[in-house]
């Protein structure tokens, strides 16, 4: 992950400002979960609701999650209209009824952990495994507990001395063995299963969404408005962010992507 932005870097312009036109070319929504699908932690009957009138409406939704496997199978399985999707921050192909693939390199999970426990025991990280770490094929997940980007730039640091990247959602930090990138996870994806890279939206919220924002990848790239306060911890800005924070923002987009269908 790069160094931070400069927070003066020009910022993403209103998703209310794009060109119609630019949304009717738009078939698939590859989104984000935590803090894009969910309020608060949890996924509203709203956003149900939006994800089913988008399947109605012809347009595909493709979650992508730093959440592991077995999670996202989940996601994968009751979500309206969802038949597959993305795991561990680009890592794993996921869909019901069949093993996971891989779409990056293969983690080596014990050199992962052993770092974890390293700067536990020498740096004071206090990092706590995930409860969900039991379900996890390719990453090594702790839970977030409040850590300011300071204290997480700290852990980056220290991390990279060892040979192992870190980076952070709004509810976890991940220990991976490549930096992680969403977006190469993707694009791996729709080459799988002959999706134009073009047809698709990309949505989050968080710096390790970054992958899915970086220039001239996908037909379009928005950020929920909680992009904007921390703008400077992303390795690439979304083209557009949403008005609204968190699922309220992915609404604006399901709305936009509706009128347009």
């Amino acid at each position: 992950m790069p160094s931070p932005r400069d927070p003066s870097t020009l910022a993403p312009r209103p998703l209310a400002e794009i060109a119609t036109g630019r949304v009717a070319t738009i078939r698939v929504v590859a989104t984000d979960v935590d803090g894009t699908l969910t309020r608060g932690g949890e996924f509203g009957p709203d956003v149900i609701a939006a994800l089913a009138k988008l399947t109605r409406a012809g347009v595909r939704v493709i979650p992508i999650s730093g959440r592991p496997a077995g999670e996202v199978l989940g996601l994968c399985r009751y979500l309206p209209g969802v038949r597959f999707g993305v795991a561990e921050n680009g890592l794993l192909e996921i869909e019901p009824d069949h093993a996971p693939r891989w779409l990056g390199e293969v983690s080596d999970v014990g050199r992962l952990r052993a770092v974890g426990e390293h700067l536990n025991r020498a740096h004071d990280a206090r990092l706590q495994l995930t409860g969900d770490a039991f379900c996890r094929l390719g990453d090594v997940a702790y839970e977030r507990e409040g850590r300011e980007e300071t204290e997480l730039l700290r852990l980056r640091e220290l991390a990279e001395a060892e040979g192992v990247h870190l980076i952070w959602s709004n509810v976890h930090v991940h220990l991976a063995q490549r930096r992680p990138d969403k977006g190469a996870g993707l694009l791996r994806l729709l080459e799988r299963r002959n999706i134009a890279p073009a047809s698709v939206v990309t949505v989050g919220d968080a710096p390790n969404d970054g992958g899915l924002f970086e220039p001239d990848r996908f037909g379009l790239t928005v950020g929920t408005a909680d992009v904007l306060g921390q703008r400077e911890w992303f390795s690439a800005l979304p083209e557009c962010v949403t008005a609204a924070r968190e699922a309220d923002g992915f609404l604006e987009l399901a709305e936009l992507l509706l009128r347009g269908a």
